[in-house]
């Protein structure tokens, strides 16, 4: 979980009321990518929420020996 600091935020996107990266409020972002030191909440909206989320890990296979 990411935590973020409050300095670099708005109230609106301290209080969950403003997704934190692109600051729409409507709709209401919904999506939970991290926290603020004080454990409260920050909230994405869809799109923005997926770009913050980590890439999977890639498999790793071996080539086959011939």
């Amino acid at each position: 979980m990411l935590t973020f600091d409050p300095e670099g935020l708005t109230w609106a996107q301290r209080d969950g009321d403003a997704c934190v990266v692109c600051h729409k409020r409507w709709p209401r972002p919904r999506v939970r990518v991290g926290r603020l030191p004080d454990n409260s909440p920050v909230l994405a909206c869809g799109d923005c929420a997926e770009a913050l989320q980590p890439a999977p890990l890639a498999t790793v296979v071996a080539f086959p020996n011939r």
